[in-house]
């Protein structure tokens, strides 16, 4: 399984395994670019979605603080615009937003969304962080099987410049549903922000998310709530 695949997975169990009443998404950020790696529904992919081509939202303050994020009252919400419309358009009435370290500049969060108000359970809190660093371990695996490959030298052997920011410009129009314009700018603002080329950027997602698969890393003893 890719882990790509393994995040969607991720998303669509943990919405089930912490309640019947939410939707779920998982999101990464590589160094200062967010992408939207998997949700439980076409919802809760919007509202990721939105945040991510925004580069403003919860779950992003929570990836770059590294602190949890409680949004109680989506409506009261006078913060992150394009994530705060999308979700009220879906019908969500509070969010939680729950972040784990991948490695140094790499971060990823699981988002629950809720359409029923009140507050969120600390048994629910607690499996949420449980789950997210379930999550954030399947991704440091990965790189680790990445930087095996690029000790090896087969990591994107040959590759031009241009093949690798169009493979990374793909995945990125893939996993934000944007278009190939904004994918190719997400690329550069995380580029210029970072003062790195842009090449390092794509590999970086391509390394990450996309290229290479983790093999059955899918663990059946999901915590509950």
């Amino acid at each position: 399984m890719t882990l790509s695949g393994y995040l969607q997975e991720c998303a669509a169990r943990s919405a089930g395994v912490l309640g019947d009443d939410l939707d779920a998404s998982v999101t990464l950020r590589q160094h200062g670019l967010t992408v939207h790696a998997g949700s439980s529904s076409d919802d809760a992919a919007r509202c990721d979605r939105a945040e991510a081509m925004a580069d403003d939202g919860p779950c992003i303050d929570a990836m770059v603080s590294g602190l949890m994020v409680d949004v109680a009252a989506v409506a009261d919400e006078d913060r992150w615009l394009q994530w705060r419309r999308q979700s009220l358009e879906a019908g969500f009435v509070k969010a939680l937003a729950v972040p784990s370290p991948v490695a140094p500049g790499i971060a990823v969060a699981l988002n629950l969304y809720s359409r029923s108000p009140g507050p969120w359970g600390e048994r629910l809190v607690g499996a949420a962080e449980e789950y997210s660093r379930l999550i954030a371990g399947a991704v440091r695996l990965q790189l680790e099987f990445a930087d095996l490959d690029d000790a090896a030298g087969a990591l994107f052997r040959g590759a031009s410049h241009a093949a690798i920011i169009e493979q990374a410009v793909g995945a990125v129009m893939e996993t934000n549903g944007c278009s190939e314009e904004a994918a190719q700018e997400l690329i550069r603002s995380a580029a210029r922000r970072r003062g790195v080329p842009e090449r390092e950027i794509a590999t970086t997602v391509l390394r990450s998310l996309v290229a290479y698969g983790t093999g059955n890393i899918v663990d059946d003893r999901l915590p509950g709530p």
